[in-house]
């Protein structure tokens, strides 16, 4: 029968089991190697030093580091690099040899776990936006390798869903730096990484083609407000792509049937965005949508395609219609013609109308007789409307708003008895 007291010793050693004490082991920092998923480095030399002059003030390491085994004799530092760092540099470059060992837990751990352990003894500082981006590029690839690390809830549905739910980041948020772990090249990484680069600017680089993107880190463009006025004098539609699509989609119709392109934006949303409509001619190609229009693989929105219309297809102005007939109106009255001469110009070159007289016609006209009339007498039984009418057929608009020119006119085509000459 089994002693009492060797019952409570041996429910004494199960609990013991259960909650293993924690034994700190003194290592060399020379035997410590930093782990290749830290990736929150120290900013500067500063900060290390730093560090170093609060542990020689305290005398010890206080809290201890986290490391799992590697070899024999040396361990992977799970949490607490920067402590390494300080100890090194008392011993190496101050000569205080007493720091040369750290207190530290050796922990057996699984690859996910330590990886996990990582990313959360780097959640004690404030990140730098490469920093959150690097912890949430690894969060996802545990996330997709070892679910069943996870709780049920973080297992399935949208990847995005899962790290904003697990990070306690908006979904917004973890998009965008998705975005840039992604696309962002190698060379403006790093400049993300040293703080160069902000987050703004990381992101609207990261949108970019790998092209344009090296193009703005060659001309050291760092400000995200340089970055998007480079992108926009380079990733928009030139004039010849630009008066290509004005063709193409029948703007130049629109423009022939309305007074103003006021209400041309609604039209193009209506009738090409909603239908996601395509088309192309040579090595330009065109494709729509409700908020943008891509030519040649550069997408604007609509607004600003319009404004681009009246840069490269300026509208002709046209007179609205009441114009036109009270101008009709007016022609239909003869002005006197004034005898004395006047400063109008004459215009540098005829219009189509002017070339188009045609004199021709009006010498047979003045040998030919009208209904047994002259062309003096017939001239001379139309009244003032007829007259005028008569004469708009032949003249241009130019010559019709100056009297003298006018006169010039009759005086080259009409001698003093009122024959054609």
């Amino acid at each position: 029968m089994a002693k009492l007291g060797n019952i409570f010793n041996k429910e004494e050693i199960k609990k013991e089991e259960q909650h293993p004490r924690r034994i700190i082991k003194w290592i060399h920092y020379s035997k410590l190697k930093e782990n290749v998923e830290q990736y929150c480095p120290a900013r500067d030399k500063e900060e290390i030093e730093s560090l170093a002059d609060l542990i020689q003030a305290t005398g010890e390491v206080i809290e201890n580091l986290s490391v799992s085994k590697l070899d024999t004799d040396e361990y992977k530092i799970i949490a607490g690099h920067k402590r390494c760092q300080a100890c090194k540099l008392l011993v190496e470059e101050r000569g205080l040899k007493e720091f040369a060992f750290l207190p530290c837990i050796v922990n057996n751990v699984s690859a996910v776990q330590e990886s996990f352990r990582v990313m959360a003894s780097n959640g004690y500082h404030t990140k730098k936006p490469y920093e959150l981006m690097h912890e949430i590029t690894e969060m996802e690839k545990l996330l997709r390798e070892h679910p069943e690390e996870f709780p049920p809830s973080l297992q399935k549905g949208r990847m995005v869903e899962r790290l904003s739910k697990k990070m306690g980041i908006a979904r917004a948020t973890v998009q965008e730096y998705q975005q840039i772990s992604r696309n962002l090249l190698p060379e403006a990484m790093e400049k993300f990484k040293e703080g160069e680069i902000e987050k703004s600017a990381a992101l609207t680089l990261a949108r970019l083609p790998e092209k344009m993107q090296k193009k703005v880190i060659e001309q050291g463009i760092t400000k995200n407000v340089d970055i998007e006025e480079y992108k926009q004098k380079n990733l928009e539609p030139g004039a010849v792509e630009i008066r290509v699509s004005y063709r193409l989609l029948g703007i130049d119709e629109y423009d022939r049937s309305t007074v103003s392109r006021k209400a041309l934006v609604k039209f193009l949303k209506g009738r090409y965005g909603s239908t996601s409509y395509e088309i192309s001619q040579g090595e330009i190609r065109i494709s729509c949508s409700d908020k943008n229009i891509i030519i040649s693989e550069k997408s604007i929105t609509w607004e600003r395609y319009v404004a681009l219309l009246d840069q490269y297809c300026p509208k002709e102005e046209k007179e609205e219609p009441e114009l036109v007939e009270r101008r009709e109106e007016q022609r239909d009255m003869v002005p006197e013609i004034e005898t004395e001469e006047t400063d109008c110009k004459e215009p540098a070159g005829k219009s189509d109308r002017e070339i188009s007289v045609p004199m021709d016609e009006l010498v047979e006209e003045g040998r030919e007789e009208t209904a047994g009339l002259t062309r003096q007498e017939y001239m001379n039984s139309l009244d003032i409307k007829e007259v005028s009418s008569y004469i708009s057929h032949f003249l241009s608009e130019e010559i019709l708003r100056c009297p003298a020119l006018i006169e010039k006119w009759l005086k080259d085509c009409v001698n003093e008895e009122g024959q054609s000459v």
